[in-house]
Parts: structure tokens; C-alpha cells; sequence
């Protein structure tokens, strides 16, 4: 190994030239270095030095990812071709130093040894039931090739069924809270001369020529990462962002106007936390041809919607239990359960837009309990929930109680009201999400205005906007099953 170390750390220079490296000289150095390392028989990669150590223990993985990578896909080869001599908690800990300290400019050139690398993160965690230490480093790894998280990977659905497969969710939400706005192998990506130049945006070096996004990315892959990244929001209880991420789904470009089996999935979830985030059920976002289809394939749950809308909670709970084997089936169980809670919830908070104060007692009166079909036992009840919405924050209002009267409830008319600090921290939030999309959004005006093969597309579509197929369902997963077919909040109850 000894012999081997000047080749290895032969890029790039150290200590820095004073000059820096021009793109084509850092492209063509950084090339000659990979293919040199390659050339190396993987034997002679694993050999120690003369002092008995690990060449990984030599190397900085953050200054020479090149060697570190390639010398750790050569042991994960030894160990994969059953090599007695391979210490795994060793292999364990480099792997796990490597993907969240690597040099993204280098990595740019390793696509596909970062994304072996990568699965066998989770394989190994799979193996010996530690999942959830494969998501920090997996996760760091995602964010290191592309800070933007705009540019979608198979490793992303990787990550997200990990996260399923262990109930570990707050680790991968830095990757789900980053829109998804180019899938890898479009016509239209970019094409770039040397993806080392730093100016270049994440989709013009993340291409299925580097290896990285993985083979194949299928139509059904993307919409797998929308609906798994929605139901670890479900999870989470963060309504919000799940609905943001199951309308992903539902409004996907769907094929000859079928929607897949997926999109079905993803539109029953859409509908149940609609009801837990505006208390109705909303319009799909976007005009689509496919809406019937989905009225009519998850027809019991539009069913819910209207009754939780507009009907009685005596008539939501028995609609609810007469379709209590549908809702089991879909693993949804858990999310209706919440349906269930909200009903009075929002029975409340819809009392605003006709009183400014009204007593404890007057709701009583006047709201039903969906878990149980009837009222409160008592005011005291009433009260309590009031005042676990305040806290929560879903009702804006303050309890009072005047002298020999009961408790009064007053409604806040302007919402929250927010602090100077909080006020600045909301605008500057505000001002560096709308600075990043700007240039994503010019991007795509581009394509959908002047890109040939994107207006052939639409014309082509238009065309078969008549076509049925199966009622409407079609596509490459009719055999879907999901990650784990169970509810992921049934603990919850």
C-alpha cells in the first residue's frame, strides 16, 4: 500500500496551488486520478500499510474522496464475495464517516460508487435491524450532492421507505421538505461540458450518465416518494405539509387520462386530511381530465367529506362505522379516527363567523362529539377541549370568566398575533423561499412555453384525453402493495 499512497492522494493538489484550477484542468485531473485508481486490482486496494494500517485510516474522505470512495466499494466487494477478513464494524463506521463528510465537487465524478455505497448503508442496517442509524448519514449524503433537493434519486425513495419501514421520521424531514422539480433522464436536462464548474445547477451533473439517480426511474418511483413522503407527515400529525405532498400525487401528469393505483391511494389520504386541515373537502389544485375517476373509485370517503361538511355527527359516525372494513383495508383507520376528533373542532371554530363571544354552555349546546354522535357529558368537557385548541393553536380565542357567570369563549378576529422578532423571522423565511424558486420557476416557464418535445407532449395528450383504460386505472404498479401494509397511526389509538 505504501507504493500506492502517492497515486491515491495525487488529487487533488495539497497543499493548493496559488492559482487555482482552471474547470477543464480540475476535470481532467480528476478524471486521470479515477482511472488510474481503477486500474488498481481491489487486492491491492485493501492491502495495509507498512505500519499495519487501513489505507482508510490515512485518508481524509472530506480532502481525497476519489481513493476513499473506491477503496470502500472495494471492501464492500470483498464482503460481498464472502471474504472472511472483512471487519464490518469497521466498514460500518468509514461508510457512515464517509456520506456526510465527502467533497461534493469530487463526488459529482462518483455517481455510481456513492450510490452502491448508499444501499449498502441500508442493506447493512436492514441486516441487523438498525435502520434508523442509516438515515443521518443517508440523508447527508442526499443534501451533499444536491443542497437544492430539487433533483429526484432512487436513494429518496430509499430514504423514505427506511424511515416507513422503522418509524424514524424527524431525521429525513431536511430531504422531504425540499420540492421536487426535475426527475433525471428528461429531454430537456441540461447537458453539461464539465460538471465539475460549481456554477452549475444540481440537475445539469445529476444525470443517469454519473450513476447517481439510479436505473431506470420509473413513473410509479416518483409517485411512491410523493405518497411514502405523505404519509411520514401523516405520522408526524403535520396535516399541512402531508396534504402538500399527497396533492403531489393526486395532480402527477397521469398517461392517456388512467391514474394508477397509487394516485388512488394518494386521493383517499388527500380527502381525509382535507377535512382535518380546512374542515371540507377541496377541489383537486389543478384542472384534470382523471377527477371523475376519482370521485368515483373513492367514492365512500367523498361520502365522509360531505357528511363532516354538512352533515350530523350521529349520521358521520354511523357512516363510519358502516364502512369500517374499507377503511381497514386501506389502512386508513387512523386517519378517519382523526376525522372523527375534528368534527367538533371544527364545529367550533366555524361558531366565529357568528358570534364574537358565546359561553362554554352555548357550545355545549349547540356542537356534537363525531367519536361519539352526541354531546359533551358536560361543560366542563367543552371546555377542556376548548382549551386544548388554544394551546395547540387551532382556535384563535381566549377563555374568560366573569364574576357569578360561566366560562366565555372570544374569538380572535386577526389571528394570531405575532411578536416584531417573529414578524421579521416569517418575512425573512418568506423572502429566501421565493429567491430560491425564482430561478426553478423561469426554468420551467421556459420549457412549458418554448421546449419542442414539451408542447409535442401536451398536444399528444390532448389527443388522448378520451382514452379509458381498466376504469381508468392503469399503469406499471397494479401489483402496488405499499412499503408495510399496516396504518402507520394506529399506536396512536
Amino acid at each position: 500500500m505504501d507504493d500506492l499512497l502517492p497515486k491515491l492522494l495525487s488529487f487533488p493538489p495539497h497543499p493548493p496551488p496559488p492559482k487555482p484550477l482552471s474547470i477543464v484542468q480540475y476535470d481532467e485531473g480528476i478524471k486521470a486520478q479515477i482511472s488510474a485508481i481503477k486500474s488498481i486490482p481491489e487486492g491491492k486496494l485493501l492491502q495495509q500499510t507498512s505500519s499495519g494500517e487501513n489505507a482508510l485510516d490515512i485518508i481524509n474522505p472530506a480532502l481525497n474522496t476519489v481513493p476513499y470512495a473506491l477503496i470502500l466499494t472495494a471492501h464492500m466487494s470483498a464482503m460481498q464475495s464472502g471474504a472472511k477478513d472483512v471487519d464490518l464494524d469497521m466498514l460500518w463506521g468509514k461508510i457512515t464517516d464517509f456520506l456526510p463528510n465527502f467533497d461534493p465537487r469530487q463526488a459529482r465524478y462518483l455517481g455510481s460508487e456513492i450510490s452502491r455505497i448508499i444501499e449498502a448503508t441500508a442493506a447493512i442496517a436492514r441486516s441487523h435491524q438498525q435502520i434508523p442509524l442509516a438515515l443521518p448519514p443517508i440523508r447527508d449524503a442526499l443534501l451533499r450532492i444536491d443542497p437544492t433537493g430539487t433533483v429526484f434519486t432512487s436513494k429518496h425513495l430509499l430514504l423514505v421507505k427506511l424511515a416507513l419501514e422503522s418509524r424514524s421520521y424527524d431525521n429525513v424531514i431536511p430531504v422531504l421538505e425540499k420540492p421536487i422539480l426535475y426527475i433525471p433522464g428528461s429531454r430537456n436536462q441540461p447537458k453539461a461540458k464539465h460538471i465539475c464548474d460549481t456554477a452549475l445547477p444540481p440537475q445539469a451533473y445529476i444525470t443517469p450518465a454519473n450513476g447517481f439517480p439510479g436505473k431506470g426511474i420509473r413513473h410509479h418511483d416518483v409517485l411512491e416518494y410523493f405518497l411514502y413522503s405523505g404519509m411520514v407527515y401523516i405520522a408526524l400529525r403535520n396535516w399541512k405539509r402531508a396534504l402538500e405532498c399527497l396533492e403531489d400525487a393526486v395532480t402527477y401528469p397521469a398517461k392517456d387520462s388512467s391514474i394508477s393505483k397509487i394516485m388512488v391511494e394518494a386521493y383517499k389520504k388527500w380527502v381525509l386530511i382535507n377535512l382535518l386541515v380546512e374542515g371540507r373537502l377541496m377541489d383537486i389544485p389543478k384542472a384534470s381530465s382523471v377527477s371523475k375517476l376519482y370521485h368515483t373509485l373513492a367514492k365512500p370517503y367523498e361520502t365522509v367529506a360531505r357528511i363532516f361538511q354538512l352533515g350530523t355527527a350521529s349520521r358521520l359516525k354511523s357512516e363510519v362505522e358502516a364502512g369500517k372494513h374499507i377503511w381497514q383495508n386501506d389502512c386508513n383507520t387512523g386517519l378517519i379516527l382523526n376525522v372523527l376528533a375534528a368534527y367538533q373542532k371544527f364545529q367550533i371554530r366555524n361558531l366565529a363567523g357568528v358570534h364574537s363571544k358565546i359561553s362554554i354552555a352555548e357550545i355545549h349546546n349547540l356542537t356534537m362529539s363525531g367519536e361519539t354522535g352526541a354531546k359533551l357529558p358536560s361543560s366542563q368537557a367543552v371546555e377542556t377541549l376548548v382549551q386544548n385548541m388554544i394551546a395547540d393553536g387551532s382556535l384563535n380565542a381566549t377563555l374568560s370568566n366573569p364574576s357569578n357567570q360561566g366560562s366565555v369563549l372570544t374569538f380572535s378576529q386577526g389571528g394570531p398575533v405575532l411578536s416584531e422578532k417573529q414578524v421579521q423571522a416569517e418575512l425573512a423565511a418568506s423572502t429566501l423561499r421565493i429567491k430560491n424558486l425564482t430561478q426553478e420557476i423561469k426554468n420551467t416557464d421556459h420549457i412549458m412555453t418554448y421546449d419542442k418535445d414539451y408542447v409535442k407532449h401536451l398536444q399528444k395528450q390532448k389527443k388522448n384525453t378520451k382514452t379509458m383504460h381498466d376504469q381508468g386505472i392503469s399503469g406499471g404498479d397494479m401489483d402496488w402493495n405499499g412499503v408495510d401494509d399496516e396504518d402507520l397511526m394506529d399506536s396512536l389509538y
